[in-house]
């Protein structure tokens, strides 16, 4: 991680002020987390829309509104962008924040492509500007327990990951809904991330060796995908005779067909963790160390969100967004360029991934394809 010199990051006053860009659904859950959240305040949002913004910033009590991001972006006041616009327009966004000298957090993904989310990064790397994918759910405490675990060896081996995530989208009109959007809809991008990064979770810095992915679809985008990855773990105490300890699988499926149960099992040679529903707003987090065939000891940790009921939410879970803006804050304050919890390789490596499932599923090309058709990108 690239350090900003420390005469920087005296800049930032007891409150670190936020300014957003785009007065949607997942601003408005994302401004009321920044306002539970010490250390944080939203100074200022902006719209395409001078009306619009103006109505947000009154909704929410933010002190300013602008009808451009170029205003907001020019804002001396603002130490940190985020970038809250439908998927399409975050790679354009971003870049457009951090050519104006901002810190920058984006909306997850990043941008739609592999290609996009390389140029972003090499744009925040040049500039020596703080970049981070708004990836919550890998802020989490509960996250952090479950690497803790893992990193501990506590459950052996990790063997194999499973998990689901799927949301009933049949109230979402056709074509008018952003879902049904054939360059940036489909259930892939809109949460096809919220699984696949589990594997960077179980198999810390491991490479992507293969993937399979095949899908059914609605109005002509991808409803439900089924995957299966294979990765090649780094690990220093790989047995020659058991791939166990070189290579571990990610299997899930993701859907707009239904509201699934939401939960996720991360099986390793001697127990297994569980985190219950709905696991991409993880709370609970269930360790099951094995005593034999059948027969195993349960350890459960406690992450309670805080009490969400005083308000209205668009998303389920949204209050969570404190442990990233927290995060985030930290590390604008230690000077640092990412997060530590989802760096930039982590989002690139997430973007190939995506990219090849949208391959394999739409048979679209991907940005960049080896000879072999196989991308290994490192964590």
């Amino acid at each position: 991680t690239m350090s900003i010199p420390s005469k920087m990051t005296t800049a930032f006053g007891s409150s670190i002020k936020w300014g957003i860009l785009s007065a949607g659904k997942i601003s408005s859950d994302f401004v009321k987390a920044i306002a539970i959240t010490e250390g944080a305040e939203c100074a200022a949002v902006a719209a395409r829309n001078g009306a619009k913004a103006a109505e947000f910033a009154k909704a929410h009590n933010v002190p300013k509104s602008y009808g451009s991001y170029d205003e907001l972006l020019a804002d001396p006041s603002i130490d940190v962008v985020y970038v809250g616009s439908i998927a399409d327009q975050h790679a354009k966004m971003a870049k457009q924040a951090l050519l104006a000298g901002k810190p920058t957090v984006v909306e997850k993904p990043m941008t739609l492509t592999t290609q996009e989310t390389i140029e972003t990064v090499q744009l925040a790397r040049s500039k020596n500007l703080f970049l981070t994918e708004g990836m919550w759910t890998r802020f989490f405490p509960a996250m952090k327990k479950v690497s803790e675990v893992i990193a501990a060896g506590e459950i052996g081996d990790i063997v194999n990951v499973q998990g689901d995530f799927g949301w009933y989208n049949v109230d979402c009109p056709f074509p008018d809904d952003r879902i049904w959007n054939p360059e940036s809809g489909g259930m892939t991008y809109d949460i096809g991330m919220y699984m696949a990064h589990l594997g960077q979770v179980a198999y810390p810095d491991a490479e992507v060796e293969n993937i399979q992915a095949m899908a059914t679809y609605k109005n002509g985008i991808d409803q439900t995908i089924l995957t299966n990855i294979m990765y090649a773990k780094k690990s220093e105490n790989q047995d020659v005779n058991d791939e166990t300890t070189s290579r571990g699988m990610l299997q899930f499926y993701v859907t707009g067909a239904a509201n699934t149960e939401e939960r996720v099992t991360i099986q390793g040679s001697k127990g297994r963790i569980v985190l219950d529903s709905p696991a991409h707003v993880p709370e609970k987090v269930r360790v099951f160390r094995d005593a034999g065939r059948g027969k195993s000891i349960e350890e459960v940790f406690d992450f309670a969100l805080p009490d969400d009921s005083y308000t209205s939410w668009y998303y389920p879970g949204s209050i969570g967004f404190t442990h990233e803006i927290t995060e985030v804050c930290k590390a604008l304050r230690n000077g640092q360029t990412e997060c530590t919890q989802f760096t930039w390789n982590n989002s690139i490596q997430l973007a190939s991934v995506i990219d090849e499932i949208i391959a394999q599923t739409r048979g679209k090309p991907t940005t960049e394809e080896e000879d072999d058709g196989e991308q290994k990108i490192s964590a």
